[in-house]
């Protein structure tokens, strides 16, 4: 029978030899962990990257709509601008109207007789009034749309 030779050379090769396994399986341990955790980092990664992509694709459609609702907006107040330019001149051209009406009125006040008078001064109120309240209503439409634009000017993203 051959007895080993334990020799302290011997022993320590083995132990050195041990050492290099433990290092070796704890090097692989450590190579294993830190690789499925960059697999983990890399998926939630290009998750990420999908959920932005995503993200970016609704605000651009947002924006559009918002954007397309922007141009409706101001399409709606341009129309209505120029009806309220066709209803200030048309405002205009009554007044001058009656100012002529008035002068002619005033011309005309000692030929007619009292009751004729009276009855002019009359009409001449009621369409006096109906001018006021026509311009106090478009006066105040006006004041709406200004609002709105400045609303929808400042609400706007730059």
């Amino acid at each position: 029978m051959n007895i080993p030779d334990f020799t302290p050379q011997s022993l320590l090769m083995k132990v050195i030899a041990w050492l290099a396994v433990i290092a070796i399986v704890i090097g692989s341990l450590w190579a294993t962990a830190n690789h499925f955790e960059n697999v983990g980092y890399e998926k939630r990664k290009a998750e990420d990257t999908v959920q932005l992509n995503k993200d970016l694709i609704a605000a651009k459609t947002k924006t559009a709509a918002l954007q397309t609702q922007l141009d409706e907006a101001q399409n709606v107040l341009n129309l209505q601008k120029q009806k309220l330019a066709a209803i200030n001149a048309r405002n205009v051209e009554l007044s001058n109207s009656l100012r002529q009406q008035l002068a002619t009125f005033n011309a005309g006040l000692s030929n007619d007789s009292k009751q004729t008078l009276i009855s002019r001064v009359d009409t001449l109120s009621d369409v006096l009034g109906e001018c006021t309240s026509r311009y106090t209503e478009v006066a105040g439409k006006a004041d709406a749309y200004a609002a709105d634009l400045k609303m929808m000017q400042e609400a706007w993203p730059k």
